[in-house]
């Protein structure tokens, strides 16, 4: 177990499907929690006000009878384990999506990741929904002493959001983090793959490439690169694409330095 007493998320999560098994699955759930964290059943996450009384009389139908009397103050009552599991017991399936959906959205690291937050066919995974709920309660009794009822309003399900709006927010931010980045491509500099090609075009054809040839050249390697090729010889390709533009011219020179090769074997035109 990791994270205060969490247990560790296993690669199968169960689920519950019907009304029935629902609440099977729940209640295993709270006694899981309250299995894992004896200790902690009787601490305190937080305060609710209610009104102090006090003994008082009066009479109905001529005889004395006691009543409880408001005396004006308020008294701070301790909210218990106890307490905030009477609340999760009582939710809906749908209830606890919305509950599941809060923790994530506004308990950072309740959930490790979104998928741990519903299963594939859209039920809750109860697994993570354990996971998040002990440690959104341990943080709601860090927060006791701070003065702070951030987790302990998710826990009691207090907020401004609606189910509704809930959700949208969920669906929001699983978008982005499931969103791929852009990719970056470094662009080869055009300079270069100018003076690349124009080279294999006087090696080629015995002239450079014009200001056409050149612009072809470069989408075609820019092309590339767009493409996902991760190795790119330019130089090779701008000898293949200067045969290409100019196969006539480039048969010419391959005659022209055929025959000067047996020249030169020949000894006649060569250097002496």
């Amino acid at each position: 177990m990791a994270n205060g007493g969490a247990p560790d998320l296993g690669p199968t999560f169960p689920s519950a499907n019907d009304p029935n098994e629902a609440s099977e699955v729940l209640a295993t759930i709270l006694a899981g929690i309250q299995a894992m964290m004896p200790q902690q059943v009787g601490d305190v996450y937080g305060y609710t006000e209610t009104p102090e009384y006090e003994v008082g009389s009066s009479e109905f139908e001529g005889q004395p009878i006691q009543t409880m009397v408001p005396t004006g103050e308020m008294t701070q009552t301790p909210i218990t384990a106890e307490d905030i599991f009477d609340v999760v017991g009582g939710l809906s399936e749908e209830a606890r999506k919305t509950f599941a959906m809060d923790m994530f959205l506004n308990a950072p690291g309740a959930y490790p990741d979104h998928e741990y937050v519903f299963n594939e066919d859209g039920s809750i995974n109860e697994t993570g929904f354990l996971t998040a709920l002990n440690r959104t309660m341990g943080w709601a009794q860090q927060q006791v002493d701070l003065g702070r009822t951030d987790y302990l309003d998710i826990l009691q399900r207090v907020g401004d959001l609606s189910p509704e709006e809930l959700a949208t927010m969920f669906n929001e931010r699983v978008d982005e983090l499931t969103k791929k980045p852009e990719r970056v491509i470094n662009f080869i500099d055009p300079a270069a793959l100018r003076a690349e090609v124009s080279n294999a075009f006087m090696e080629t054809t015995g002239r450079k490439a014009t200001t056409e040839e050149m612009k072809k050249f470069i989408s075609r390697i820019h092309g590339l690169q767009s493409a996902g090729v991760a190795s790119i010889s330019v130089g090779a390709q701008a000898g293949e694409f200067a045969r290409g533009a100019a196969p006539v011219e480039a048969g010419a020179m391959d005659h022209v330095n055929a025959a000067s090769l047996i020249m030169q074997a020949a000894g006649i035109g060569g250097r002496r």
